[in-house]
C-alpha cells in the first residue's frame, strides 16, 4: 500500500482518531500499550502503520502526517524498517516461532534510534501461553517502546491485557457508505445485505466473492436453512456433503457459522413484521423464513439464534467444525418438530 492510500484511507475511515494519534507522537504523550479493537475495513490496520511512519518520519507535513517520501517511511511501508516489529497470524494462530520471535524482540532496543514500534494483528489469535508472554512486556516495557495490539473482538482477549492497556474501539463504516462501495465494486444486490453483515471491508467482501464462494455459500446455507424449518433430516446430511466443502480454512469456517447466524435472523425479523427481499441476508429462501417465522413461536426462534450463535465461541475454543455444524442442526432440528 502506497503512503498516500494508507493515509488517505485512515483519515476517510477514522478522521478524528488520526488527529488524535498524530497529536499524541507530536506531543511524545503515546502511551506504551493500546488495544485498537475494531473490525476489519475500520482501519486499525492502517492507523497503525501511519502512527509507525509518523514515529520515524523525517519530513512531517504542515498537517502533521507522515511524508511517506522519506527512506524511513518508505522502509515502514515495505515492512523493511528493524525498529518496526510486525506479527501476523500464521494460518490459523500466531505460533509458536513467531512468539519465540516477538519475545526476543522485547529484549532488544531500537536498532537505529531510541524509538521501537511493536504491531500485533489479530492479537486475540494467540495462545494463553503467547498472550501471557505478550502481558510480560505489557508489564514491564523495555526501553522506549510502543505496542500496539490490533484485534477484531475485544472480548476474545485476556482480560488482564484488556487491563493493562488503552482500548480504542474504531467507529464502524457507515451502512450506506460501505453498500455503495459494495455496488461500485460490481457486487450482485442479493449479496450486498449479508455481505454487510460480514464485514465492512470491501477488499474483504471482495475476496469473499471471489470465485463465487459467497454465491454458493449463501446457496447452500439457504438450502441447510430451508431443511431445517422443514424437519427433514437431509439438513444433517447437507453438512458433511455441502458446507464443509466451503470450509476452506478457519477463516471461511468462521464465515459460514456467522451466515447460519444471519439465515435465523432473517427469520426472527421476519416474524416481527414483513422484510423486502432486498433486506434480508438470504432472499432466496424469504418463504421458507417467512413460513418458519409464522410457524416458531418467539421463544423457539430465540433459542435457535442463542444456539447459532454459540457456535462461534466454540470455534475459538478449538471444537471440530463438523462436530460443531452436526450438532447445532440436531439441535434446531429438535427445536422445529416440537
Amino acid at each position: 500500500m502506497t503512503e498516500e492510500s494508507v493515509v488517505a484511507t485512515i483519515q476517510h475511515l477514522q478522521p478524528e482518531l488520526t488527529t488524535h494519534f498524530m497529536h499524541l507522537v507530536q506531543t511524545n504523550h503515546l502511551a506504551h500499550a493500546y488495544l485498537f479493537n475494531g473490525a476489519d475495513g475500520t482501519g486499525r490496520q492502517e492507523l497503525a502503520t501511519v502512527i509507525a511512519m509518523r514515529l520515524f518520519c523525517q519530513h512531517v507535513t504542515a498537517e502533521g502526517l507522515p511524508c511517506g517520501q522519506c527512506a524511513e517511511c518508505r522502509r515502514i511501508l515495505a515492512g523493511d524498517h528493524p525498529d518496526v516489529v510486525s506479527v501476523i497470524p500464521d494460518g490459523q494462530r500466531i505460533k509458536v516461532d513467531q512468539v519465540r520471535y516477538l519475545k526476543s524482540e522485547f529484549t532488544k532496543s531500537a536498532v537505529e534510534g531510541n524509538q521501537k514500534i511493536f504491531i500485533v494483528d489479530q492479537v486475540d489469535r494467540m495462545t494463553t501461553g503467547a498472550a501471557n508472554s505478550l502481558l510480560k512486556f505489557i508489564e514491564e516495557p523495555v526501553g522506549n517502546t510502543v505496542a500496539l495490539l490490533l484485534t477484531a473482538n475485544k472480548n476474545l482477549i485476556l482480560p488482564t491485557i484488556l487491563s493493562r492497556t488503552q482500548v480504542v474501539d474504531f467507529l464502524q463504516v457507515a451502512p450506506q457508505a460501505f453498500a455503495q462501495a459494495l455496488e461500485k465494486a460490481g457486487v450482485a444486490p442479493s449479496q450486498r445485505y449479508l455481505l454487510a453483515t460480514l464485514t465492512e471491508s470491501v477488499s474483504a467482501a471482495q475476496e469473499l466473492t471471489a470465485d463465487d464462494w459467497l454465491k454458493e455459500a449463501q446457496t447452500q446455507v439457504g438450502q441447510w436453512f430451508s431443511a431445517c424449518t422443514q424437519g427433514d433430516e437431509q439438513a444433517f446430511v447437507r453438512v458433511q456433503t455441502k458446507l464443509l466443502p466451503l470450509a476452506l480454512n478457519r477463516d471461511r469456517q468462521g464465515v459460514l457459522l456467522d451466515m447460519l447466524v444471519q439465515v435465523w435472523h432473517d427469520a426472527l425479523r421476519q416474524q416481527a413484521g414483513q422484510v423486502a427481499s432486498d433486506d434480508l441476508a438470504f432472499p432466496q429462501v424469504a418463504t421458507a423464513s417467512q413460513q418458519v417465522s409464522q410457524r416458531l413461536s418467539i421463544d423457539q426462534l430465540v433459542n435457535v439464534m442463542t444456539l447459532t450463535l454459540a457456535t462461534r465461541s466454540q470455534l475459538a475454543g478449538n471444537m471440530n467444525f463438523q462436530t460443531i455444524l452436526e450438532a447445532l442442526t440436531l439441535q434446531i432440528l429438535a427445536q422445529v418438530t416440537r
